[in-house]
């Protein structure tokens, strides 16, 4: 448990939150502690490979801010915490993560509809090991050029 929330109490463990408005999104909360103050504090729990935070942990823990608090106006904290526990270990590491502000984070919901719906056209990825693994790979054009 991260130093800072020893003395909070869990207030919402694997439920599920949803977001109206113009940035709409629905984001299930590992869990959420609350301090004595009343503000919440996300917490992301992960099994990998690797004891590292990726940027898409951040965006998950800014969507579950958006979502709880467009839900239930409880205040959330602009940090979180993605806890990693590698594969065959016991121990678990604690990083602290700024979650994104609103307006970033409206702008990656933006994007990715407008990703989704064809209107943008989405750029190479910044790594090739990013291409390794994806499941669109063979329909990708930037994933067939990497294979070559």
């Amino acid at each position: 448990m991260p130093q800072d929330l020893r003395a909070s109490r869990l207030a919402y463990a694997e439920q599920l939150f949803r977001s109206t408005g113009p940035v709409a999104v629905s984001a299930n909360v590992d869990r959420a502690y609350r301090d004595q103050a009343g503000v919440l504090t996300l917490v992301e729990l992960k099994t990998r490979n690797a004891d590292k935070v990726y940027l898409s942990d951040v965006i998950e823990l800014s969507a579950q801010r958006h979502a709880l608090h467009s839900q239930t106006g409880e205040q959330v904290s602009e940090h979180g915490y993605v806890v990693v526990q590698r594969v065959g270990a016991t121990r678990k590491r604690v990083h602290r993560v700024k979650l994104l502000g609103d307006e970033q984070f409206s702008l990656i919901v933006t994007r990715r509809e407008r990703l989704l719906i064809q209107a943008e056209i989405p750029g190479p990825p910044r790594s090739a090991a990013l291409c390794e693994h994806c499941a669109y790979r063979s329909e990708c054009k930037w994933g067939a050029r990497r294979s070559r």
